[in-house]
Protein backbone atom coordinates (compact mmCIF):
# COMPACT_ATOMS: atom_id res chain seq x y z
CA UNK A 1 0.00 0.00 0.00
CA UNK A 2 1.83 3.09 1.24
CA UNK A 3 5.17 1.44 1.85
CA UNK A 4 8.34 2.80 0.34
CA UNK A 5 8.10 0.58 -2.72
CA UNK A 6 4.75 2.08 -3.63
CA UNK A 7 5.91 5.62 -2.90
CA UNK A 8 8.89 5.09 -5.19
CA UNK A 9 11.78 7.42 -5.86
CA UNK A 10 11.64 11.12 -6.60
CA UNK A 11 14.26 13.71 -7.36
CA UNK A 12 14.75 16.99 -5.62
CA UNK A 13 17.22 19.66 -6.72
CA UNK A 14 18.57 17.32 -9.36
CA UNK A 15 19.53 14.73 -6.75
CA UNK A 16 17.74 11.42 -6.23
CA UNK A 17 15.63 11.23 -3.06
CA UNK A 18 14.50 7.74 -2.12
CA UNK A 19 11.42 7.33 0.05
CA UNK A 20 12.86 3.93 0.95
CA UNK A 21 14.86 5.84 3.55
CA UNK A 22 11.65 6.04 5.59
CA UNK A 23 10.93 2.32 5.41
CA UNK A 24 12.87 1.31 8.57
CA UNK A 25 11.05 3.99 10.59
CA UNK A 26 7.62 2.91 9.33
CA UNK A 27 8.40 -0.77 9.82
CA UNK A 28 9.62 -0.15 13.36
CA UNK A 29 6.44 1.70 14.37
CA UNK A 30 3.73 0.07 12.27
CA UNK A 31 5.19 -3.32 11.35
CA UNK A 32 2.80 -5.50 9.38
CA UNK A 33 -0.11 -3.08 9.88
CA UNK A 34 0.86 -1.43 6.58
CA UNK A 35 0.00 -3.82 3.77
CA UNK A 36 2.41 -4.27 0.87
CA UNK A 37 -0.60 -5.06 -1.31
CA UNK A 38 -2.04 -1.92 -2.99
CA UNK A 39 -5.41 -3.65 -3.45
CA UNK A 40 -5.82 -4.50 0.25
CA UNK A 41 -8.62 -2.54 1.97
CA UNK A 42 -7.22 -0.51 4.87
CA UNK A 43 -8.03 2.52 7.04
CA UNK A 44 -11.52 1.15 7.73
CA UNK A 45 -13.54 3.45 9.96
CA UNK A 46 -17.13 3.93 11.08
CA UNK A 47 -19.26 6.99 11.72
CA UNK A 48 -22.73 7.64 13.04
CA UNK A 49 -25.25 8.93 10.51
CA UNK A 50 -28.43 10.92 11.09
CA UNK A 51 -30.33 7.61 11.43
CA UNK A 52 -29.60 5.29 14.38
CA UNK A 53 -30.47 2.30 12.19
CA UNK A 54 -27.42 3.07 10.03
CA UNK A 55 -23.64 3.08 10.36
CA UNK A 56 -21.35 4.64 7.76
CA UNK A 57 -18.13 2.87 6.78
CA UNK A 58 -15.28 4.35 4.72
CA UNK A 59 -12.03 2.67 3.69
CA UNK A 60 -9.12 3.10 1.28
CA UNK A 61 -6.97 1.15 -1.16
CA UNK A 62 -3.94 2.36 -3.07
CA UNK A 63 -5.22 0.87 -6.35
CA UNK A 64 -8.82 0.70 -7.50
CA UNK A 65 -11.13 -2.19 -6.68
CA UNK A 66 -14.18 -2.49 -8.89
CA UNK A 67 -17.67 -3.35 -7.63
CA UNK A 68 -16.88 -2.37 -4.00
CA UNK A 69 -19.11 -3.82 -1.32
CA UNK A 70 -19.75 -4.30 2.39
CA UNK A 71 -20.86 -7.69 3.70
CA UNK A 72 -22.68 -7.67 7.04
CA UNK A 73 -23.92 -10.41 9.36
CA UNK A 74 -25.25 -10.57 12.94
CA UNK A 75 -22.31 -11.06 15.30
CA UNK A 76 -21.39 -14.62 16.19
CA UNK A 77 -22.57 -16.25 12.98
CA UNK A 78 -20.30 -17.94 10.46
CA UNK A 79 -19.99 -16.46 6.99
CA UNK A 80 -20.27 -19.83 5.28
CA UNK A 81 -22.97 -21.56 7.30
CA UNK A 82 -25.09 -18.39 7.61
CA UNK A 83 -24.66 -17.28 4.00
CA UNK A 84 -28.41 -16.76 3.63
CA UNK A 85 -28.28 -14.10 6.37
CA UNK A 86 -25.45 -12.08 4.86
CA UNK A 87 -26.45 -8.59 3.74
CA UNK A 88 -24.40 -7.13 0.89
CA UNK A 89 -24.32 -3.35 0.44
CA UNK A 90 -22.95 -1.69 -2.67
CA UNK A 91 -20.35 0.98 -1.92
CA UNK A 92 -19.40 4.03 -3.95
CA UNK A 93 -15.80 4.80 -4.82
CA UNK A 94 -14.14 8.17 -5.34
CA UNK A 95 -10.87 9.97 -4.88
CA UNK A 96 -9.59 13.51 -4.46
CA UNK A 97 -6.58 15.37 -5.72
CA UNK A 98 -4.29 17.98 -4.26
CA UNK A 99 -1.47 19.85 -5.89
CA UNK A 100 1.55 17.75 -6.86
CA UNK A 101 4.90 18.86 -5.53
CA UNK A 102 8.10 16.81 -5.35
CA UNK A 103 6.73 14.34 -2.80
CA UNK A 104 4.10 11.66 -3.42
CA UNK A 105 0.41 12.55 -3.17
CA UNK A 106 -2.60 10.34 -2.58
CA UNK A 107 -3.48 8.53 -5.81
CA UNK A 108 -5.53 5.81 -4.19
CA UNK A 109 -9.27 5.29 -3.91
CA UNK A 110 -11.77 5.84 -1.09
CA UNK A 111 -14.96 3.81 -0.67
CA UNK A 112 -18.12 4.65 1.27
CA UNK A 113 -21.28 2.77 2.21
CA UNK A 114 -24.05 2.96 4.82
CA UNK A 115 -24.96 -0.23 6.63
CA UNK A 116 -28.73 0.01 7.08
CA UNK A 117 -31.52 -1.82 8.89
CA UNK A 118 -29.54 -2.06 12.13
CA UNK A 119 -31.31 -2.75 15.42
CA UNK A 120 -30.34 -0.33 18.22
CA UNK A 121 -27.45 -1.60 20.33
CA UNK A 122 -27.19 -4.93 18.50
CA UNK A 123 -23.79 -6.38 17.54
CA UNK A 124 -22.85 -7.00 13.91
CA UNK A 125 -19.81 -8.25 12.06
CA UNK A 126 -18.75 -6.97 8.66
CA UNK A 127 -16.02 -6.88 6.08
CA UNK A 128 -15.39 -4.64 3.10
CA UNK A 129 -13.93 -5.38 -0.30
CA UNK A 130 -14.14 -5.30 -4.08
CA UNK A 131 -12.91 -6.96 -7.23
CA UNK A 132 -9.36 -6.78 -8.53
CA UNK A 133 -9.14 -7.07 -12.32
CA UNK A 134 -5.74 -7.82 -13.81
CA UNK A 135 -5.51 -9.10 -17.38
CA UNK A 136 -7.60 -12.28 -17.45
CA UNK A 137 -7.59 -12.66 -13.67
CA UNK A 138 -10.46 -11.63 -11.43
CA UNK A 139 -9.98 -11.78 -7.65
CA UNK A 140 -12.36 -10.72 -4.88
CA UNK A 141 -10.41 -8.86 -2.20
CA UNK A 142 -11.72 -8.50 1.35
CA UNK A 143 -10.63 -6.81 4.53
CA UNK A 144 -10.32 -8.63 7.81
CA UNK A 145 -13.54 -9.12 9.78
CA UNK A 146 -14.66 -6.41 12.19
CA UNK A 147 -17.39 -6.26 14.80
CA UNK A 148 -19.37 -3.23 16.06
CA UNK A 149 -22.55 -2.33 17.88
CA UNK A 150 -25.29 -0.27 16.28
CA UNK A 151 -26.04 3.10 17.85
CA UNK A 152 -28.23 2.77 20.94
CA UNK A 153 -31.78 4.00 21.27
CA UNK A 154 -32.21 7.14 23.38
CA UNK A 155 -32.14 6.17 27.04
CA UNK A 156 -31.57 8.77 29.75
CA UNK A 157 -30.18 6.28 32.25
CA UNK A 158 -27.93 4.11 30.09
CA UNK A 159 -24.18 3.88 30.61
CA UNK A 160 -22.31 5.63 27.77
CA UNK A 161 -18.51 5.68 27.43
CA UNK A 162 -16.79 8.05 24.99
CA UNK A 163 -13.08 8.40 24.30
CA UNK A 164 -12.00 12.05 23.96
CA UNK A 165 -8.86 13.04 22.04
CA UNK A 166 -7.24 15.97 20.22
CA UNK A 167 -3.87 16.81 18.66
CA UNK A 168 -2.72 13.26 17.98
CA UNK A 169 -0.60 12.71 14.89
CA UNK A 170 1.32 9.59 13.96
CA UNK A 171 5.06 9.23 14.69
CA UNK A 172 5.57 12.84 15.81
CA UNK A 173 5.81 12.34 18.80
CA UNK A 174 3.63 9.63 20.36
CA UNK A 175 0.38 9.61 18.41
CA UNK A 176 0.90 5.96 17.50
CA UNK A 177 1.53 5.08 21.17
CA UNK A 178 -1.73 6.74 22.20
CA UNK A 179 -3.55 4.69 19.57
CA UNK A 180 -1.88 1.52 20.87
CA UNK A 181 -2.96 2.31 24.42
CA UNK A 182 -6.52 3.03 23.30
CA UNK A 183 -6.58 -0.25 21.36
CA UNK A 184 -5.32 -2.06 24.46
CA UNK A 185 -7.99 -0.75 26.84
CA UNK A 186 -11.00 0.07 24.65
CA UNK A 187 -12.88 -3.17 25.36
CA UNK A 188 -11.91 -3.26 29.03
CA UNK A 189 -13.23 0.29 29.48
CA UNK A 190 -16.31 -0.42 27.38
CA UNK A 191 -15.72 2.52 25.05
CA UNK A 192 -18.77 3.01 22.83
CA UNK A 193 -17.35 5.65 20.49
CA UNK A 194 -14.50 8.14 20.19
CA UNK A 195 -14.50 11.84 19.33
CA UNK A 196 -11.56 14.00 18.24
CA UNK A 197 -11.49 17.76 18.75
CA UNK A 198 -9.30 18.50 15.75
CA UNK A 199 -5.64 18.29 14.67
CA UNK A 200 -5.90 14.67 13.68
CA UNK A 201 -3.02 13.37 11.54
CA UNK A 202 -0.66 16.38 11.34
CA UNK A 203 -0.15 15.76 7.62
CA UNK A 204 0.57 19.47 7.36
CA UNK A 205 2.87 21.07 9.91
CA UNK A 206 2.22 24.77 9.18
CA UNK A 207 6.01 25.11 8.98
CA UNK A 208 7.99 26.48 6.06
CA UNK A 209 11.14 24.55 5.06
CA UNK A 210 12.46 26.71 2.24
CA UNK A 211 15.56 24.58 1.63
CA UNK A 212 13.22 21.66 0.86
CA UNK A 213 10.76 23.80 -1.09
CA UNK A 214 8.02 23.09 1.47
CA UNK A 215 5.66 25.92 2.34
CA UNK A 216 3.44 26.44 5.39
CA UNK A 217 0.46 25.47 3.27
CA UNK A 218 1.72 22.07 2.11
CA UNK A 219 0.50 18.70 3.34
CA UNK A 220 1.78 15.13 3.03
CA UNK A 221 -1.28 13.06 2.14
CA UNK A 222 0.22 9.69 3.07
CA UNK A 223 0.41 10.81 6.71
CA UNK A 224 -3.39 10.61 6.59
CA UNK A 225 -3.02 6.99 5.47
CA UNK A 226 -0.69 6.25 8.39
CA UNK A 227 -3.17 7.81 10.80
CA UNK A 228 -6.01 5.76 9.36
CA UNK A 229 -3.99 2.56 9.62
CA UNK A 230 -2.83 3.13 13.20
CA UNK A 231 -6.39 3.83 14.36
CA UNK A 232 -8.19 1.12 12.39
CA UNK A 233 -8.57 -1.32 15.34
CA UNK A 234 -10.53 1.43 17.11
CA UNK A 235 -12.17 3.16 14.18
CA UNK A 236 -13.46 0.00 12.49
CA UNK A 237 -15.12 -1.30 15.65
CA UNK A 238 -16.97 1.77 17.02
CA UNK A 239 -18.03 5.19 15.72
CA UNK A 240 -14.96 7.32 15.03
CA UNK A 241 -16.10 10.94 15.06
CA UNK A 242 -13.89 13.91 14.22
CA UNK A 243 -13.94 17.69 14.28
CA UNK A 244 -11.54 20.00 12.46
CA UNK A 245 -8.57 21.98 13.74
CA UNK A 246 -6.04 24.28 12.17
CA UNK A 247 -3.95 21.33 10.92
CA UNK A 248 -6.83 20.09 8.76
CA UNK A 249 -7.04 23.31 6.71
CA UNK A 250 -4.63 22.37 3.92
CA UNK A 251 -5.93 22.38 0.35
CA UNK A 252 -9.29 23.65 1.62
CA UNK A 253 -9.72 20.75 4.07
CA UNK A 254 -9.68 18.27 1.17
CA UNK A 255 -8.30 15.30 3.10
CA UNK A 256 -10.56 15.38 6.14
CA UNK A 257 -13.71 16.15 4.16
CA UNK A 258 -13.15 13.23 1.80
CA UNK A 259 -11.80 10.70 4.29
CA UNK A 260 -14.11 11.41 7.25
CA UNK A 261 -17.79 12.28 6.81
CA UNK A 262 -19.80 13.41 9.79
CA UNK A 263 -23.62 13.61 10.17
CA UNK A 264 -24.74 17.20 9.64
CA UNK A 265 -27.91 17.38 7.56
CA UNK A 266 -30.45 16.57 10.30
CA UNK A 267 -28.92 19.13 12.66
CA UNK A 268 -28.60 21.78 9.96
CA UNK A 269 -24.82 21.73 10.23
CA UNK A 270 -22.04 22.21 7.72
CA UNK A 271 -20.13 19.03 6.85
CA UNK A 272 -17.26 18.26 9.20
CA UNK A 273 -17.16 21.88 10.41
CA UNK A 274 -20.22 22.02 12.65
CA UNK A 275 -22.72 19.27 13.35
CA UNK A 276 -24.46 17.45 16.20
CA UNK A 277 -25.85 14.04 16.99
CA UNK A 278 -27.33 11.99 19.83
CA UNK A 279 -25.67 8.87 21.15
CA UNK A 280 -27.77 7.21 23.85
CA UNK A 281 -28.04 9.84 26.60
CA UNK A 282 -25.42 12.25 25.22
CA UNK A 283 -26.02 15.09 22.78
CA UNK A 284 -22.69 15.99 21.18
CA UNK A 285 -22.15 19.28 19.36
CA UNK A 286 -18.94 19.72 17.36
CA UNK A 287 -18.11 23.22 16.16
CA UNK A 288 -15.13 24.71 14.36
CA UNK A 289 -12.79 27.24 15.90
CA UNK A 290 -11.41 27.75 12.38
CA UNK A 291 -14.68 29.22 11.09
CA UNK A 292 -16.50 32.44 11.89
CA UNK A 293 -17.80 32.75 15.46
CA UNK A 294 -19.06 36.32 15.22
CA UNK A 295 -22.57 36.88 16.66
CA UNK A 296 -24.17 37.05 13.21
CA UNK A 297 -22.32 34.05 11.79
CA UNK A 298 -24.01 30.92 10.45
CA UNK A 299 -22.11 28.79 12.96
CA UNK A 300 -23.31 30.73 16.00
CA UNK A 301 -26.87 30.62 14.66
CA UNK A 302 -26.54 26.85 14.35
CA UNK A 303 -25.11 26.54 17.86
CA UNK A 304 -27.92 28.54 19.46
CA UNK A 305 -30.65 26.65 17.62
CA UNK A 306 -29.09 23.29 18.37
CA UNK A 307 -28.57 24.07 22.06
CA UNK A 308 -32.18 25.22 22.35
CA UNK A 309 -33.43 21.93 20.90
CA UNK A 310 -31.05 19.87 23.01
CA UNK A 311 -32.06 21.63 26.23
CA UNK A 312 -35.72 20.97 25.44
CA UNK A 313 -34.93 17.26 24.96
CA UNK A 314 -33.06 16.72 28.22
CA UNK A 315 -35.68 14.39 29.65
CA UNK A 316 -34.61 11.87 27.00
CA UNK A 317 -31.01 12.92 26.27
CA UNK A 318 -29.87 14.72 29.43
CA UNK A 319 -26.16 15.36 28.79
CA UNK A 320 -24.90 18.08 26.44
CA UNK A 321 -21.24 18.17 25.40
CA UNK A 322 -19.60 20.72 23.09
CA UNK A 323 -16.25 20.20 21.38
CA UNK A 324 -14.05 22.61 19.44
CA UNK A 325 -10.37 22.77 18.66
CA UNK A 326 -8.97 26.07 19.96
CA UNK A 327 -9.83 26.47 23.64
CA UNK A 328 -11.98 28.98 25.42
CA UNK A 329 -9.81 28.62 28.51
CA UNK A 330 -6.23 27.37 28.79
CA UNK A 331 -3.50 28.76 31.04
CA UNK A 332 -0.53 28.08 28.78
CA UNK A 333 1.37 31.27 28.12
CA UNK A 334 4.34 33.48 28.95
CA UNK A 335 4.46 35.40 32.21
CA UNK A 336 1.15 35.93 33.96
CA UNK A 337 -1.11 36.18 30.91
CA UNK A 338 -2.73 32.94 29.68
CA UNK A 339 -3.05 32.33 25.95
CA UNK A 340 -6.78 31.66 26.24
CA UNK A 341 -8.93 33.05 29.01
CA UNK A 342 -11.21 35.94 29.95
CA UNK A 343 -12.05 38.23 27.03
CA UNK A 344 -10.44 35.90 24.51
CA UNK A 345 -12.10 35.31 21.14
CA UNK A 346 -13.78 32.00 21.88
CA UNK A 347 -14.67 32.70 25.49
CA UNK A 348 -16.43 35.91 24.45
CA UNK A 349 -18.24 34.31 21.52
CA UNK A 350 -19.36 31.05 23.10
CA UNK A 351 -19.61 31.31 26.86
CA UNK A 352 -22.97 33.13 27.06
CA UNK A 353 -24.66 30.34 25.07
CA UNK A 354 -22.99 27.57 27.05
CA UNK A 355 -24.16 29.15 30.29
CA UNK A 356 -27.64 29.91 29.01
CA UNK A 357 -28.26 26.28 28.11
CA UNK A 358 -26.20 24.82 30.99
CA UNK A 359 -23.86 22.74 28.83
CA UNK A 360 -22.25 20.02 30.92
CA UNK A 361 -18.76 19.60 29.44
CA UNK A 362 -16.54 21.26 26.81
CA UNK A 363 -13.73 19.28 25.13
CA UNK A 364 -10.95 21.31 23.49
CA UNK A 365 -7.44 20.88 22.11
CA UNK A 366 -4.84 22.96 20.23
CA UNK A 367 -2.47 23.44 23.15
CA UNK A 368 -0.37 20.29 23.56
CA UNK A 369 -1.17 19.81 27.21
CA UNK A 370 -3.90 18.64 29.55
CA UNK A 371 -5.86 21.12 31.63
CA UNK A 372 -9.16 21.09 33.49
CA UNK A 373 -10.97 24.34 34.21
CA UNK A 374 -13.78 25.09 36.68
CA UNK A 375 -17.18 26.38 35.49
CA UNK A 376 -16.61 30.09 35.05
CA UNK A 377 -18.07 33.39 33.92
CA UNK A 378 -15.49 35.51 32.13
CA UNK A 379 -12.69 33.96 34.14
CA UNK A 380 -14.45 34.07 37.51
CA UNK A 381 -14.99 30.58 38.87
CA UNK A 382 -18.61 30.19 39.89
CA UNK A 383 -18.34 26.78 41.54
CA UNK A 384 -15.57 24.63 42.93
CA UNK A 385 -15.54 20.86 43.35
CA UNK A 386 -15.97 18.99 46.57
CA UNK A 387 -14.00 15.84 47.35
CA UNK A 388 -15.38 12.40 46.61
CA UNK A 389 -13.89 9.16 47.93
CA UNK A 390 -13.71 6.47 45.25
CA UNK A 391 -12.41 2.89 45.55
CA UNK A 392 -9.05 2.05 44.01
CA UNK A 393 -6.09 -0.23 44.62
CA UNK A 394 -2.69 0.65 46.04
CA UNK A 395 0.73 -0.36 44.67
CA UNK A 396 0.42 -3.75 46.39
CA UNK A 397 -2.93 -4.38 44.69
CA UNK A 398 -4.88 -4.00 47.91
CA UNK A 399 -8.21 -2.15 48.17
CA UNK A 400 -7.83 1.55 48.93
CA UNK A 401 -9.57 4.89 48.47
CA UNK A 402 -8.58 8.07 46.70
CA UNK A 403 -10.04 11.57 46.68
CA UNK A 404 -11.31 12.98 43.39
CA UNK A 405 -13.14 16.19 42.51
CA UNK A 406 -16.91 16.28 42.19
CA UNK A 407 -18.77 19.25 40.67
CA UNK A 408 -22.36 19.88 41.67
CA UNK A 409 -22.75 22.30 38.80
CA UNK A 410 -26.44 22.39 37.98
CA UNK A 411 -27.12 25.76 36.35
CA UNK A 412 -23.42 26.69 36.49
CA UNK A 413 -22.41 25.73 32.96
CA UNK A 414 -19.65 23.41 31.80
CA UNK A 415 -16.44 22.04 33.16
CA UNK A 416 -13.77 22.72 30.52
CA UNK A 417 -11.10 20.23 29.42
CA UNK A 418 -8.13 20.74 27.11
CA UNK A 419 -7.28 17.21 25.97
CA UNK A 420 -4.38 18.27 23.75
CA UNK A 421 -1.93 15.72 25.16
CA UNK A 422 -2.92 12.92 22.79
CA UNK A 423 0.37 12.58 20.90
CA UNK A 424 1.68 15.78 19.31
CA UNK A 425 4.94 17.22 20.61
CA UNK A 426 4.55 18.76 24.07
CA UNK A 427 6.58 21.83 24.87
CA UNK A 428 4.15 24.27 26.42
CA UNK A 429 4.84 26.95 28.99
CA UNK A 430 2.34 27.79 31.72
CA UNK A 431 1.22 31.25 32.78
CA UNK A 432 1.93 31.93 36.44
CA UNK A 433 0.55 32.29 38.95
CA UNK A 434 -2.00 29.71 37.96
CA UNK A 435 -5.38 31.36 37.27
CA UNK A 436 -8.14 30.67 39.77
CA UNK A 437 -10.19 28.97 37.06
CA UNK A 438 -7.49 26.37 36.36
CA UNK A 439 -7.99 23.18 38.39
CA UNK A 440 -5.36 20.74 37.06
CA UNK A 441 -2.73 21.13 34.36
CA UNK A 442 0.22 19.12 33.08
CA UNK A 443 2.52 18.77 30.06
CA UNK A 444 6.16 18.09 29.21
CA UNK A 445 6.33 15.27 31.75
CA UNK A 446 5.52 17.50 34.73
CA UNK A 447 2.63 18.71 36.80
CA UNK A 448 3.95 22.17 37.71
CA UNK A 449 3.32 23.46 41.22
CA UNK A 450 1.00 26.41 41.63
CA UNK A 451 3.17 28.47 43.98
CA UNK A 452 5.58 31.10 42.70
CA UNK A 453 9.24 30.82 43.64
CA UNK A 454 12.38 32.75 42.76
CA UNK A 455 14.61 29.68 42.50
CA UNK A 456 15.55 29.27 38.79
CA UNK A 457 15.11 25.50 38.81
CA UNK A 458 11.74 25.72 40.50
CA UNK A 459 10.72 28.53 38.14
CA UNK A 460 11.47 26.20 35.24
CA UNK A 461 9.42 23.45 36.85
CA UNK A 462 6.67 26.00 37.38
CA UNK A 463 6.70 26.60 33.63
CA UNK A 464 6.51 22.85 33.06
CA UNK A 465 9.78 22.54 31.17
CA UNK A 466 11.77 19.33 30.69
CA UNK A 467 14.76 19.68 33.04
CA UNK A 468 16.44 16.32 33.38
CA UNK A 469 16.52 12.72 32.22
CA UNK A 470 13.85 11.62 34.71
CA UNK A 471 11.19 12.41 32.14
CA UNK A 472 7.89 10.60 32.41
CA UNK A 473 5.62 11.44 29.51
CA UNK A 474 2.26 13.09 30.12
CA UNK A 475 0.59 11.82 26.95
CA UNK A 476 -2.84 10.24 27.21
CA UNK A 477 -6.52 10.55 26.34
CA UNK A 478 -9.77 11.22 28.14
CA UNK A 479 -12.64 8.83 28.83
CA UNK A 480 -16.04 10.31 29.60
CA UNK A 481 -18.34 7.80 31.32
CA UNK A 482 -21.96 8.83 31.66
CA UNK A 483 -23.26 6.58 34.42
CA UNK A 484 -26.91 7.61 34.11
CA UNK A 485 -28.94 10.80 33.75
CA UNK A 486 -27.33 12.50 36.75
CA UNK A 487 -23.72 11.33 37.16
CA UNK A 488 -20.79 11.64 34.77
CA UNK A 489 -17.15 10.67 35.33
CA UNK A 490 -14.19 12.01 33.32
CA UNK A 491 -10.83 10.30 33.62
CA UNK A 492 -7.50 10.75 31.85
CA UNK A 493 -5.82 7.50 30.82
CA UNK A 494 -2.03 7.93 30.53
CA UNK A 495 -0.05 6.24 27.76
CA UNK A 496 2.68 5.44 30.26
CA UNK A 497 4.03 6.77 33.53
CA UNK A 498 2.03 7.69 36.57
CA UNK A 499 1.64 11.47 36.64
CA UNK A 500 -0.50 12.20 33.59
CA UNK A 501 -3.80 11.43 35.30
CA UNK A 502 -6.88 13.32 36.40
CA UNK A 503 -10.37 12.29 37.44
CA UNK A 504 -13.46 14.31 38.19
CA UNK A 505 -17.21 13.86 38.37
CA UNK A 506 -20.13 16.06 37.32
CA UNK A 507 -23.44 15.67 39.12
CA UNK A 508 -26.57 17.42 37.84
CA UNK A 509 -30.35 17.13 38.05
CA UNK A 510 -30.38 15.66 41.56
Amino acid sequence: GINAEYMGDETFGGKPLSWRAFEPLLDNIYGDAISDDPFQPQEVHLAITDDISEMKVIWATMKNLEDPFVEMLPAGLDWATAADQVTTITAVNYTYQVQKNWWPIFTGVLYEADMTGLLPGEAYQYRVGGTQHQLMKRDVRRSKDFQFKAAPAPDADRRTVIGCLADQGTWMLLGFATSNKLIEVQDELGIDMVMYAGDLAYAGLSTSLSHLNISKEDEFEHIWDLWGIQNEPVAATRPFMVGVGNHERFYDYAAVQNRYKMPFEKSGGNGDFWFSYDYGNVHWISISSEEDVEPDSAQIAFLQQDLEKAAANRATVPWIVVSLHRPMYCSTGEGSEPDYGPNSKYQTALEPLLLQYDVDLVIQGHMHAYERMHPSVNGESITYPEKLSVPTTNEEGEPAEEQVDLYRSQGKGPVYVVQGNTGAMQFERWANPRPDWSAVRFANGFIPPSDVTQDPTEQARLQGLILDSNYTDTFGFGVMTVMNSTHMQYKVVPVSGTIGTDEFWVVKRV
